[in-house]
């Protein structure tokens, strides 16, 4: 009996194997300081009435975040008065497998009393991680530095900037926030 082989296709059969035998290694020994990948949002093309559905949805969100924020810290509301913007953000997702947390919001720049809605995705979570929902408040004291945020999103450093303060507020209660490292950017599907 003589038996064919396909040679082309064992080859390419482990090539495929290898390479996905190499891959959680790679992840694993990644480095902790090593660049973390620009996430762009994706083009949904949602009708008008979905648009604005998920703007209401994002600003009830908005306003009772605040409302909690100035009955457990009530110092933030002059201080929100007193700042040039400020934003709400609701993080409420985890890709299990990318190991990121995403979320929603908006940011309002009080000289225009415009509002623009923006995401939010944070890559340097371990694999395996698990997310409890929370809020996160921005308040911003820099006028120059709102308008960058709200034109091109920010830096994954931005909770080290002294003219941005971030509150996080979850089940236990709120703090500021001073490691958060994700990165903004505008919502081009709401605005």
């Amino acid at each position: 009996m003589v038996q064919i082989v396909n040679h082309s296709a064992k080859r390419r059969a482990m090539i495929i194997a290898g390479f996905l035998a190499a891959l959680p290694a790679g992840c694993a020994n990644s480095p902790k300081n090593a660049v973390q990948p620009v996430i762009v949002p994706q083009q949904s093309g949602l009708s008008e009435k979905a648009r604005q559905e998920q703007q209401q949805a994002i600003l009830k969100v908005h306003h009772q975040t605040l409302r909690q924020l100035y009955r457990l810290k009530p110092f933030t509301k002059a201080e929100i008065q007193q700042a040039v913007g400020y934003g709400m953000f609701e993080i409420n997702g985890l890709n299990a497998i990318l190991a990121e947390t995403h979320g929603r919001g908006v940011v309002f720049e009080k000289a225009t009393g415009k509002a623009t809605y923006m995401h939010l995705a944070r890559t340097d979570l371990q694999p395996g991680a698990t997310l409890q929902p929370y809020r996160q408040v921005l308040i911003f004291h820099n006028a120059q530095k709102l308008k960058q945020f709200i034109a091109s999103g920010s830096p994954a450093n931005i909770s080290s900037d002294p003219d941005i303060k971030v509150y996080r507020l979850d089940t236990k209660g709120v703090v500021v926030q001073a490691d958060w490292g994700a990165r903004y950017f505008p919502d081009t599907d709401l605005n």
